[in-house]
């Protein structure tokens, strides 16, 4: 299938992004790189991947390393965030010149997306989280820079029970093959993100 102008515009921006992420994420033991902390490379990971969505979210919207914050229930607060999208400023702000961190109150968030350097099966913790979340916003994506699965039919399957637990949308970049590591950059989900993100209301 021929891609428009505008997509291959959105898939050169894929292949920066996997530039600047790949090195952390695959930096483990199976592969025989140096191990980086799963934290530190699900920061880069999510701090890229903002980075990103920050260019194509309408007026009005942000995206940040987050918490939710429910102001009219007690200043409950959600499990920390990889990235939450909502509109307007934020309830409050932690920002030095290494870092920056926000409060959203519950009422401005829009979407909480979990970051995964990789993706092989969904987990139990991925269900809780998922579960825990949506009681703070309307959507929970989720995103690994790496699915763990030689053929699409795979992808489709972990697609389902992300479904199933309650996840709105899931989005890969590349998949790797277990018996051969190859790798295979799958350039329509890393659009079809985009295009959500472009329409957020």
């Amino acid at each position: 299938m021929n891609s428009t102008r505008a997509e291959d515009v959105i898939a050169q921006e894929l292949k920066v992004l996997l530039d600047k992420s790949t090195p952390y994420s695959l930096s483990t033991p199976q592969l025989g790189n140096p191990t980086i902390h799963d934290f530190v490379k699900g920061l880069i990971l999510s701090t890229n991947i903002i980075e990103v969505i920050d260019i194509h979210l309408p007026n009005g919207y942000r995206a940040d390393w987050a918490q939710v914050i429910d102001v009219q229930n007690g200043n409950t607060l959600s499990k920390e965030c990889d990235i939450v999208i909502y509109k307007g400023k934020p309830f409050k702000e932690i920002k030095n010149q290494s870092i920056k961190f926000v409060l959203v109150d519950r009422k401005q968030a829009k979407i909480v997306i979990q970051v995964r350097s990789s993706i092989q099966s969904v987990k139990q913790e991925d269900k809780t989280y998922c579960q825990e979340l949506r009681k703070f916003v309307p959507e929970v994506w989720y995103i690994a820079e790496c699915c763990w699965a030689k053929s699409k039919p795979r992808v489709n399957k972990i697609e389902l029970e992300l479904l199933k637990v309650g996840y709105s949308q899931f989005f890969y970049f590349y998949r790797m093959d277990d018996a051969s590591l190859e790798r295979t950059i799958d350039y329509a989900p890393f659009i079809k993100l985009i295009g959500l993100i472009k329409t957020i209301r």
